[in-house]
Order: structure tokens, then C-alpha cells, then sequence
């Protein structure tokens, strides 16, 4: 998932904590703890990110460094234990270089928070079809959702308004307000979202945040995680919905992703294996057809303008199909490092020749004109 969602849930946990201390408790504490609890949690929940510094430099091919170490060993398990204790490690040393401030720390609640933070980034992270592979050393496989959009607005429309209600200053306030309505500008304004889900998007924060007004503060928290619940359980309904549509035998991956704010457009790829050939096949699926029609699914800027038309009773729409040899793709795993690397990163690979090289791409991730952030240049220096 993007970081401002990561952050926004490690504040919305750091205030979950604090709601549920006991008021003589609280009062018991020093006044800056509960911004320790906050920070605590939301840098927390992007430490497994800081892998941006040195994923680039981790491989000979820059491109290839990011794609295998981005959500690599940060994000496993094993290492977001070492990421708690670092983070409980800088507080300590806040803690000591602060004293003439009478910084103090809630030792057993900010380990909780500290131990909390990376595992929730992590389980947010394996929502979407990028995946993760959280548990190496013992099991080195990526796993996959299939769930979410990598960047989704419903998160932060519904986690800004409660967070915008319990935050304790003007400047916290307006930080959350402004994220709320980026989430609603950007839903609007990009024209990958049609009309009807903007609209149930902005319907849908108003009406959380004036239910919320009238809660008390372990009420709006209530209310805020049922929510997110909620919604999570109308995109698993729309994810199992396509999986019925595309069918899965004799399919030896179906790959899902919804579009954002959107649980009734879905962008499928299938990966079917014979024993000589590759066969992937991109598709667009419209699983409640009768709320939102695969035809305006295929209008949306998230998908190539060449696309054909979708007739009126359709539900999947096929966009596009690679035949991949498995000979040939075994040949240039022998030929070529750089194959045998992204191989062990991709989940739909493809490649093609040009007069400029060698490529490989990753379906997943491709849209018009094979413009993917998983396009790599096979160099010749690769070679074992």
C-alpha cells in the first residue's frame, strides 16, 4: 500500500491504544506521551519502506535491485522483529538525549506499538497482487492478496475522519482533513474512477463523519475499523466474484487487482501452463454488472484507449494474450542473470525482441504501449 495509508493506520492504532487506556492512567503519564505513541506507530508502520535507500544498488541493474529487494527482506517477519527493537533503540536514545525536557516513555506501550507497527505494514502490503513473501528465510515464495489497489482513497476516507475528530491540535486537524479531501480530488480529477463510485466515496465520508461526531471517542474508533472491515469484505466479495467469472481450472495462476475505489472493475490476468508454452491473458471484469457495466469499466483512463468494445450482456472483456515459449524462456534463463532474477519476481513474465534489446516485462503490471514500471532491458553483461 502507498505510505500515507500505512501512516494513517499507524495513527489510527497509536489512537486506538490511547482510547483504551483508562482514563487515571492516561493522567498518570507525561504530557508528551501520547505524541510518543503516534510517532512510535506511524514511523513504525513505514520503516519496511526504507528499503528505497538501497534496493538500487543491491543488483548490477538498478531497475531489477528494485524490483527484487523492494518488499524484500524488510518486509518479512524475522526482520520486523530487528525493525521493533531498532525503533525502540531510537527512543531510547531520544529518551536520554532529551531528559532535560523530562522526556519520559511508556516502555510497555511503546514496545506494543513498536512490535505492532512493521507486522501491520507488512499485512497491508500482501492486500494487493505485488505481494510479499513474509516468512523467509523458511519459505521464500511471495504471497498474494489480490485484494486491494496499491494506492486506495476508501482508506483514507475512512480512517481521516475519525483521526481528524480525536486529534488533539489545529495542526493535526488540518493534516487530516487535507488528506481527506486529497483522497476526494484525486478520485474526481484523474478519470480513473467513474462518476458513481466518486460519488459513493464522498457520500460515504460525509455520512462517517457526521456519525462519528456523535460518538464518543471508543465509539468513533468502533466505528472506524467496523467500517474499514466493511469495506474490505465488499472488495473480497468482488474479488471472489470475478475469480467465478474468469474460472480457475486449468489455470495455473489467476491474478486480480480491483481498479481504485472501484470493487466493480477488476483487472484479471490468467497464467496457464502446458507443457511447451506459457499462456497469459489480460482481461477486464465487471462482476455487478447490473451496478456498474463492464462497458464503462473498459471507458476508464486505467486502461488503453484502443481497447474494443464491450457488448452490452458481457462481464469480462480479454485485452490482450502472450504465448510464451518455455523452451526459449529456459534458454535465456541460462543465458542471462538478469532473466534468472526477474523470474524470480514475476509472476506473468513476458518478453519481446527489438532492433534496442532484449526485454521482459511482467503482465500485472502493463498498460498502453507496454508502459510498466516491471519493463526491464535485458543487459549483455549479464551472463553467467
Amino acid at each position: 500500500m502507498d505510505n500515507i495509508t500505512h501512516s494513517l493506520f499507524g495513527a489510527a492504532v497509536s489512537e486506538t491504544l490511547w482510547a483504551a487506556l483508562p482514563e487515571p492512567t492516561k493522567r498518570s503519564f507525561a504530557p508528551q506521551t501520547r505524541k510518543a505513541f503516534f510517532l512510535a506507530s506511524v514511523v513504525g508502520n513505514n520503516f519496511p519502506d526504507l528499503d528505497f535507500l538501497y534496493a538500487p544498488f543491491m543488483h548490477s541493474n538498478p531497475q531489477l535491485g528494485n524490483l527484487l529487494h523492494h518488499r524484500g527482506h524488510t518486509h518479512t517477519v524475522p526482520m520486523a522483529l530487528l525493525q521493533s527493537l531498532l525503533l525502540l533503540g531510537i527512543v531510547s536514545l531520544l529518551q536520554r538525549t532529551l531528559k532535560r525536557f523530562h522526556f519520559t516513555v511508556e516502555w510497555r506501550w511503546i514496545s506494543i506499538l513498536a512490535f505492532l507497527a512493521p507486522l501491520t505494514h507488512i499485512a497491508l502490503d500482501f492486500l494487493n497482487n505485488y505481494g510479499v513473501h513474509p516468512f523467509w528465510p523458511f519459505d521464500n515464495h511471495w504471497k498474494y492478496g489480490d485484494w486491494l489497489f496499491v494506492l486506495e482513497p476508501w482508506a483514507w476516507a475512512t480512517l481521516t475522519p475519525c483521526l481528524f475528530l480525536l486529534a488533539p491540535t489545529k495542526k493535526g486537524k488540518a493534516l487530516y482533513f487535507l488528506i481527506g479531501f486529497l483522497g476526494l480530488v484525486l478520485s474526481w480529477g484523474l478519470g480513473v474512477v467513474p462518476v458513481l463510485m466518486c460519488g459513493v466515496l464522498t457520500l460515504w465520508t460525509l455520512l462517517l463523519l457526521g456519525a462519528l461526531t456523535f460518538l464518543k471517542d471508543k465509539g468513533k474508533i468502533f466505528l472506524t475499523w467496523s467500517a474499514l472491515l466493511a469495506l474490505l469484505l465488499v472488495f473480497k466479495a468482488g474479488q471472489k466474484s470475478t475469480e467465478a467469472l474468469v474460472g480457475k481450472s486449468p489455470l495455473t495462476d489467476t491474478i486480480l487487482s480491483p481498479l481504485p475505489v472501484n470493487p466493480l472493475c477488476w483487472a484479471v490476468v490468467t497464467v496457464e501452463t502446458t507443457p511447451t508454452e506459457l499462456h497469459l491473458k489480460r482481461a477486464i471484469a465487471a462482476p455487478f454488472p447490473k451496478i456498474l457495466s463492464l462497458k464503462t469499466c473498459t471507458k476508464l483512463r486505467f486502461f488503453s484507449s484502443e481497447l474494443a468494445s464491450a457488448t452490452p450482456d458481457s462481464q469480462v472483456l480479454w485485452e490482450t494474450e502472450h504465448v510464451v515459449s518455455l523452451a526459449e524462456l529456459r534458454s535465456l534463463k541460462e543465458q542471462f542473470c538478469d532473466v534468472r532474477d526477474f523470474l524470480h519476481f514475476s509472476r506473468a513474465p513476458y518478453f519481446w525482441k527489438d532492433e534496442t534489446g532484449l526485454y521482459f516485462s511482467d503482465l500485472r503490471f502493463e498498460r498502453a504501449n507496454r508502459r510498466s514500471f516491471a519493463r526491464i532491458k535485458i543487459s549483455s553483461h549479464s551472463a553467467p
